[in-house]
């Protein structure tokens, strides 16, 4: 391992040793791959270049380290810790109103977003489901897979993985102190700070293809810089309206944001209003619309099983609303399968193996409790397909303000007359009082208690709502869990 440093005397010497040496040039920092050598590129004057010859690097994480001792070289400490790092990110302001000044600093650094094969996924509900069968399935078949969903449900380097691995906190700490100075000068929100770092990391490890989970809408969404192959929308629901409107046509407008010229778009959406603004985008774009069939019927037994485009599939989980997100995974698949070919075996086996924590996940046989981030309206109707199946179970529920909790109090009542509404520390959570509102139910302000409360009884145990809710509840329920046994 050496790092090699070269000066000349203007740019124009600089591009020709780039292009000699078969790199792309991608601004501040360029990654280059060419027989077997894996490195990065610093030209922060144009005129001196500083590459990594990682030739000799014999795993992943010798070159990750590598990479991150490099980003190191020269650079002021800004941060020592991960808590550092996100206390600053945190700190910066969220912004939802423009993304051109995120698009204007990518063009900068030479958009190196599209040097990234991708396929981008939007919608309201099931996105990160779909992203995860996706995913396993490309996972399956050998190739190398970035993914940037979010929120995290445990810690927030969750959001930025590759192959399942999350981006190390020394590697984020790196990146940072390296960046940090230009992303304050170009006044990046957070979430635009977490998609370029997600670039970065996708870049450096080299995947052969990413999967961005879109945050919220679609038009505004911080993902929304790049070229896919593929743009994709799960479904369309009444969430987040008071940013991205309060009728179906007006949500779907910006869902549809990530509609790109001559790139198609592929929905699981049913609504003609929906499928309407749809069209009109996508031939605005010259692009093609894909509305995909929906599997007529399945089985609940000990998973999921359906037949769908000639396959058997078999699904790890009890969550009917999987078979939707599954469903719609195996046309990206289709899709791209002449980019990314893969084997029917690849299919059957990614998607038996696909594990997506907080979506109807068992976290507890004895006694039997299920966690399922329901956050809103739709996904709370779809709760209700898995739960209904158990009698008079005890319910937690605790939600975010700015969401429909009114009729997500109605179907948990009618799933159960053992419902306890709780909740939770987020700056948008709603207290367990209004939520609450008439409904006969228990009102606990501490979860902690109403789960302790809840182990106490003989019921099935089912925990839902809130993404940020669940996030808290799970470490809790296991660390709880372990210690009895």
């Amino acid at each position: 391992m050496k790092i090699v440093t070269m000066t000349y005397s203007n740019q124009e010497q600089v591009r020709a040793f780039l292009e000699n040496q078969n790199v792309v040039l991608k601004g501040l920092t360029l990654v280059a791959v060419e027989d077997g050598i894996k490195g990065i590129v610093n030209t922060a004057d144009f005129k001196t270049i500083t590459y990594l010859n990682a030739v000799d690097s014999k795993t992943e994480a010798d070159l990750s380290k590598a990479i991150s001792q490099f980003l190191l070289v020269d650079d002021e400490s800004h941060f020592n810790t991960y808590e550092e790092v996100y206390a600053f990110i945190n700190a910066q302001k969220s912004r939802v109103y423009s993304l051109d000044h995120f698009k204007a600093f990518m063009h900068e650094l030479y958009d190196i977003q599209f040097a990234l094969p991708c396929v981008h996924i939007g919608g309201t509900n099931g996105k990160g489901s779909t992203t995860n069968y996706t995913k396993q399935v490309l996972m399956e078949a050998g190739y190398k897979v970035g993914c940037f969903t979010s929120p995290a449900l445990v810690r927030r380097t969750d959001i930025i993985k590759v192959n399942d691995i999350p981006i190390s906190e020394e590697l984020l700490v790196a990146i940072s102190n390296h960046f940090m100075d230009i992303w304050v000068a170009h006044e990046l929100s957070l979430f635009e700070i977490e998609m370029f770092i997600c670039v970065i990391h996708f870049l450096m490890n080299h995947v052969d293809i990413a999967l961005f989970e879109v945050g919220l809408g679609g038009t505004l969404d911080a993902t929304n810089i790049i070229k896919p192959l593929l743009a994709v929308n799960t479904n369309i629901g009444l969430d987040h309206i008071d940013y991205l409107g309060d009728t179906y046509e007006s949500i779907a407008e910006n869902k549809a944001g990530i509609i790109k010229e001559g790139v198609d778009y592929m929905t699981g959406e049913t609504r003609e209003v929906c499928l309407d603004v749809f069209k009109k985008e996508t031939e605005k774009h010259h692009s093609q619309l894909f509305v995909i069939d929906h599997p007529q019927s399945y089985e609940v037994n000990d998973g999921i099983d359906y037949d769908y485009h000639g396959y058997h599939i078999h699904l790890n989980t009890l969550a009917v609303y999987q078979v939707d997100n599954s469903a719609l995974a195996i046309n990206i698949l289709e899709y791209i399968r002449p980019y990314f070919n893969w084997r029917d075996d690849n299919l059957i086996d990614g998607l038996a193996h696909a594990f997506w924590a907080g979506r109807f996940e068992k976290i507890s046989d004895k006694p039997l409790i299920y966690i399922d981030g329901a956050h809103n309206k739709e996904g709370m109707t779809a709760f209700y397909e898995s739960a209904k199946h158990f009698h008079e179970p005890h319910i937690i529920f605790s939600a975010l303000r700015d969401k429909d909790t009114h009729h997500m109090m109605e179907i948990l009542c009618s799933l159960s007359s053992h419902v306890t509404v709780t909740q939770f520390s987020h700056y948008r959570a709603q207290t367990a009082e209004l939520l609450a509102e008439d409904f006969d139910v228990e009102i606990d302000p501490d979860w902690h208690h109403a789960i302790d409360e809840a182990l106490t009884k003989d019921h099935v145990i089912l925990i839902t709502g809130s993404l940020y809710f669940i996030s808290q509840v799970r470490p809790y329920l296991i660390s709880r869990l372990s210690l009895v046994k």
